[in-house]
């Protein structure tokens, strides 16, 4: 056909019907695809909110409540001392607090030995003064959860009272009791003698603060176990009575309004019964003596498959709970990796509990893990022990543990937080990590009050003492207690360098410890962070660094710290970085501003415990 024909052709109706609708179609699809991608980005933009639960998102803090603010001026922290802080936590950016266990107790263990789970000690306060510290802060959008301690209680208990008195009384089943054993026919102990009216303990075990973890009871004529002190024995879970007794205190609480729960000391909540007649092995650990802990493998007495079962159930009644209440409850579990604790039995926790505590950074770092290659392989490791699906949490340090500015000094505590902060999972800040406090390492054996150190003496009180790291915290230079207290004389004695090292201090200073540590937490809150694929980088001996990235077109994120002895020049990798420019938005040390712009893998250079992290783009 000629043009003219195509032309003429071309205006028949049916030609241009079809045009049309091609012309249609096409503007159709172009607005449907549109469309789609609008709703694909609104839904992103929800994805967090939805897919993510508060203690996922959120920062928990430890608060100590002995040693966090005295408002009566006794020298012991109370509750109204936590009530007047709490506008200062949320300043730090603090969504969760945990707070040791405050409940009536003779204090030999300062509140881990409970004899009265439903009711607060009076050197905290009272019921009243603990509900409305609880209403204060939900009206602030805080969260509590409290220390639940399952495994013992005090021998002050109602229940202990009862049940030392007979053993055939409704609470005679409620402990671990076990006839003695006979000198004069079965091995003992060198220290035991048949002409004894005790006996020998049952067997060998030993308590986790030195010594046999039995005590005879000269009333009942029989031994009760105590995996702790002799003043915390332990409940017998293989009694339904006490695993119905403790989900009601479970509830207790929960009608209160608490969020959640840490779980004391749960690996020993279960012995195995066929065995109370038989010795554990021995460890044949070098340079322990036989009444220590270590000398022992606790192959009858530690995370026992019943265990699992019990804490099982504890997870249903708040599961239960929070179903009707429609929020979630959150539990996590108070567990410790040794060498009798297999990768599974971990991985168990998390079907019994949101997540165990993950001690591997409280474990590992210190003089002897003070490279970027160490931390890499602690960071590794711990993250690959994690079950697929499920959450990762990390830990610098707590009640019984030394602090991480003493371990690593004072000097890597805002490097040593942003590991907290900026690796995936959840971070638990004990207090006063946030201003770098250290352990008080004068404290004298006649001014100790942890009775783990006290048991060894005067000579070796320090080997064990957890005081060190439980001084009140100190938030200015005022005195006589750091603002902690208007009495001079505090339960423990405040650490000398508090004028130096204090909230209020910090506060005015750019660069300080404190306000590094705000911009972490603040930093935390981006999607790359929350929802973030991790990418290690390779480490050196003073270099540790690492990226958040969430995908293309969101901001991700190089964090890079000197956790060693020598100022290093960071070296970029692909695997890390594909591109070589940022801006500095979180710094500690001297070298950067905020908002520098930066070609990274030519000017991050950082002296020994500086940080930066930088903020890039993939293309």
């Amino acid at each position: 056909m000629s043009k003219e024909e195509l032309l003429q052709f071309s205006q028949k109706p049916f030609w241009v019907g079809l045009r049309w609708a091609g012309f249609i179609t096409f503007w159709l699809g172009f607005f449907a695809i549109v469309a789609a991608v609008i709703a694909l980005i609104v839904l992103e933009e929800k994805c967090p909110e939805e897919s993510l639960d508060w203690w996922q998102t959120e920062v928990i803090y430890q608060v100590y409540p002995r040693s966090f603010q005295d408002s009566d001026g006794d020298g012991v922290g109370d509750l109204k001392g936590v009530s007047s802080r709490l506008d200062y936590l949320q300043e730090l950016g603090i969504g969760t607090i945990w707070m040791n266990p405050i409940y009536k107790s003779p204090m030999k263990d300062f509140g881990y030995d409970v004899s009265d789970y439903v009711d607060i000690d009076p050197i905290f306060g009272t019921m009243e003064e603990f509900e409305h510290l609880l209403g204060i802060m939900h009206e602030k959008g805080l969260k509590l959860v409290m220390d639940f301690v399952p495994n013992h209680s005090s021998d002050q208990h109602p229940w202990f009272v009862e049940s030392r008195k007979s053993r055939d009384n409704e609470y005679s089943d409620y402990y671990v009791w076990v006839d003695k054993r006979d000198c004069n026919t079965m091995s003992c102990d060198t220290s035991c003698s048949g002409n004894q009216p005790q006996g020998c303990p049952p067997n060998n075990w030993l308590s986790v603060p030195r010594g046999s973890a039995w005590k005879w009871d000269q009333t009942r004529q029989q031994y009760y176990l105590h995996t702790y002190l002799a003043e915390q024995p332990d409940l017998n879970f293989n009694n339904p009575k006490v695993v119905k007794e403790m989900q009601d205190i479970l509830l207790f609480w929960l009608d209160k309004g608490v969020d959640g729960f840490r779980l004391d000391a749960v690996s020993h909540i279960h012995e195995d019964t066929d065995y109370y007649n038989k010795d554990e092995p021995p460890s044949n650990k070098p340079n322990i003596t036989a009444d220590d802990y270590k000398y022992l493998k606790h192959i009858y007495t530690l995370d026992l498959p019943d265990t699992i079962e019990r804490l099982r159930e504890f997870r249903q009644v708040m599961n239960e709970y929070g179903t009707t209440a429609e929020k979630h409850i959150f539990s996590v579990n108070e567990v410790y990796i040794t060498e009798y604790t297999d990768v599974e039995t971990i991985t168990k926790h998390y079907d019994v509990a949101d997540m165990p505590f993950n001690f591997d950074l409280i474990g590992g770092l210190g003089p002897e893990c003070h490279t970027g290659a160490c931390i890499y392989g602690l960071v590794n490791t711990s993250l690959g022990m994690v079950p697929e699906g499920r959450w990762s949490n990390w830990v610098l340090g707590n009640h019984d543990e030394g602090r991480i500015a003493s371990k690593m000094g004072g000097t890597y505590e805002s490097a040593m937080n942003a590991l907290l902060l900026l690796l995936p999972g959840t971070p638990t800040t004990y207090y006063g990590e946030e201003i770098g406090m250290l352990d008080h390492g004068s404290i004298t054996f006649n001014e100790t009050r942890d009775p783990r150190g006290l048991i060894l003496g005067p000579d070796r009180y320090q080997e064990h003492s957890r005081d060190p790291a439980r001084t009140p915290m100190q938030w200015d230079s005022s005195e006589p207690s750091a603002g902690f207290s208007t009495n001079p004389e505090t339960w423990l004695p405040m650490h000398p360098d508090y004028k130096t090292i204090n909230v209020q201090l910090q506060v005015m200073i750019d660069n300080s410890t404190l306000n590094t540590y705000k911009a972490l937490v603040a930093l935390r809150a981006k999607r790359s962070f929350q929802e973030g694929d991790l990418v290690l980088a390779t480490p050196t001996d003073n270099l540790f660094a690492f990226s958040r990235n969430f995908k293309h077109g969101e901001p991700s994120y190089l964090c890079v710290m000197n956790v060693g002895y020598e100022a290093e020049l960071y070296a970029s990798s692909e695997d890390v970085t594909a591109n070589n420019e940022g801006e500095v938005v979180v710094k500690y040390g001297t070298r950067f501003k905020i908002g520098d712009k930066i070609k990274i893998d030519e000017q991050i250079q950082l002296d020994p415990g500086e940080l930066v992290v930088v903020e890039f783009y993939f293309y």
